[in-house]
């Protein structure tokens, strides 16, 4: 892992940092590095807003995106904007001046849109979208919902979940107002059986629960607002 990680180098500039990548590693397992990287540096560069630069290797527009949501939810940075060098004039120029502006970026068609289920997956159903969706009711043990993007579950999720499967999504969240899946995995990550648990009834102390991607590992953290705006 070590070799891999120097295939990934952070370096600063005045107000900004640069990202330097090697073009032959998987994108999915840069992120990985980067997401170790950032995690791992997280006290160091503290919670400054900074300016990125993105050198090695060509990088779609969505490729961008969850580069910097990567970083954002590994670390306390906020970034400003994307900084890149116009090789035909040899000067630097900013891409884009905030997160908002670069999702303006993506084309019509990988624009994420919102599936809406108005009751319970029951008797072993299986729901597969492209979409994200959002579900008013129980996933049930023996369901299982797979999206390419995010699963919100607006009551228990006792079955199995599958988000951001096929574009390899690492931002991709799982939600839910009971956590309790059989099987939660989001990309190539699982979650740990050790961090689930059984469904013995709704506690009072239970709170809604996201799972999601940080440091290399599924995390289970308190469900918010924020997390939200990912279905609006």
């Amino acid at each position: 892992m070590n070799a891999l990680k120097e295939m990934v180098r952070i370096k600063s500039f005045a107000k900004g940092l640069v990202l330097q990548m090697d073009d032959k590693i998987p994108f999915d397992e840069l992120l990985s590095i980067v997401a170790e990287k950032f995690a791992e540096s997280k006290n160091f560069f503290g919670k400054e807003t900074v300016a990125i630069s993105f050198h090695g290797r060509k990088l779609s527009d969505e490729e961008e995106i969850q580069l910097l949501e990567c970083i954002e939810y590994n670390c306390y940075l906020k970034i400003r904007c994307i900084v890149e060098k116009d090789p035909a004039k040899e000067r630097l120029f900013v891409k884009a001046m905030d997160l908002a502006e670069v999702r303006k970026l993506i084309s019509t068609e990988m624009e994420q849109e919102v599936e809406v289920v108005r009751r319970s997956l029951t008797k072993g159903e299986e729901l597969v979208t492209q979409s994200s969706v959002v579900i008013f009711g129980d996933v049930e043990a023996g369901c299982t919902v797979t999206s390419e993007r995010n699963i919100c579950v607006l009551g228990g999720l006792y079955g199995k979940a599958h988000a951001g499967f096929e574009s390899y999504l690492r931002t991709a969240i799982v939600a839910a107002v009971e956590m309790a899946p059989e099987e939660l995995t989001i990309g190539r990550f699982r979650l740990e059986a050790s961090e689930k648990k059984p469904k013995w009834g709704k506690k009072k102390e239970d709170e809604p629960k996201v799972a999601r991607i940080f440091d290399g590992a599924i995390v289970l953290e308190p469900f918010s607002k924020e997390h939200f705006k990912k279905f609006s």
